[in-house]
């Protein structure tokens, strides 16, 4: 594993959605690391896309527009499965996505206003920040989750980094089904009710490429996941072990897919060092080497 060469790693968050650095500094952290390479796949938006387009171009990376969505599938056992589904080189301003992307992150937004509301009238979260705060604070952001809530508080002093865990856990945890379920009733949306086969044909309409995300404990699906569309699957993450990125790297080659990967939440590119951490899984078991991501680059495989 330690010979392997990351040319890029193509699953990574910034703070447009829930991870820990800016777009300029993913793709600094990239070039030092020596990378050809860097896609940001944010949660169900794009608004960092043109700022990490403008870094890549400054340190002399390539990339391409990315974004991960949150979808669900009934699969032929009738299990109702969650899948995060990564798309990849689609034009977000098509008609098939144009006016998903912000109803997508929306979601996440309404959720996060309603728990922020649910948190003040308790009298639990600490006084000095509004939503408008949070708005104000992030500007061309369409997505709002627990991590700008957070940081519109340590702005000013209200919290600091080490009481980060706590502040989700009390008041953005989906663990608390009671609570979801008033949100539920209040937004009337649900991750649920996106259909990944619909988000599949959306991406690929616009243009561009589904790749099912982190697909371990799903080798029996894959047939089903190939028909409804997918064009490829994570092959290199920390979430999956070696037999799942055996499978899947052998099941793309016979199927002439794409194999793609990324730091995630994890390793060095995953923000972990914002909080002081170690890596939590080793750094090469994220990213793909450069053929891989040329294939896709270049769009070989369609």
């Amino acid at each position: 594993m330690k010979d392997f060469k990351v040319f890029a790693s193509c699953h990574n968050h910034s703070t447009y959605s829930d991870g820990e650095y800016t777009p300029d500094t993913l793709a600094r952290i990239a070039k030092n690391l020596g990378h050809g390479g860097i896609i940001l796949t944010d949660h169900d938006t794009v608004q960092g896309y043109p700022f990490m387009k403008e870094a890549c171009d400054k340190y002399g990376l390539k990339t391409m527009m990315g974004a991960e969505f949150t979808t669900y599938h009934t699969m032929p056992d009738g299990r109702r499965r969650g899948i995060h589904l990564l798309g990849f080189d689609f034009d977000p301003e098509h008609e098939a996505l144009r006016d998903f992307i912000p109803y997508a992150a929306g979601m996440q937004t309404d959720r996060s206003k309603i728990l922020f509301r649910f948190a003040k009238e308790s009298g639990e979260m600490r006084e000095g920040v509004e939503w408008e705060d949070v708005l104000a604070d992030h500007p061309n952001h369409n997505y709002f989750c627990n991590n700008e809530v957070f940081a519109s508080f340590m702005k000013r002093g209200i919290y600091r980094y080490d009481e980060y865990d706590d502040f989700v856990k009390r008041f953005f945890s989906y663990r608390d089904a009671e609570r979801e379920q008033r949100v539920h009733e209040i937004t009337k949306k649900s991750y649920n009710d996106i259909e990944t086969a619909d988000v599949i044909k959306r991406i690929k309409a616009a243009g561009g490429v589904p790749v099912i995300a982190h697909p371990q404990g799903y080798e029996k699906y894959a047939d089903e996941l190939l028909s409804i569309g997918a064009m490829g699957f994570e092959t290199r993450h920390s979430m999956i072990n070696e037999e799942a990125r055996e499978f899947f790297t052998n099941y793309c080659n016979e199927h002439k897919l794409y194999k793609m990967g990324g730091a995630d939440h994890e390793n060095v590119l995953g923000g972990l060092l914002v909080f002081g951490d170690e890596c939590s899984s080793p750094y090469e078991t994220s990213g793909i080497d450069e053929e891989c991501f040329m294939e896709i680059f270049e769009r070989k495989l369609g």
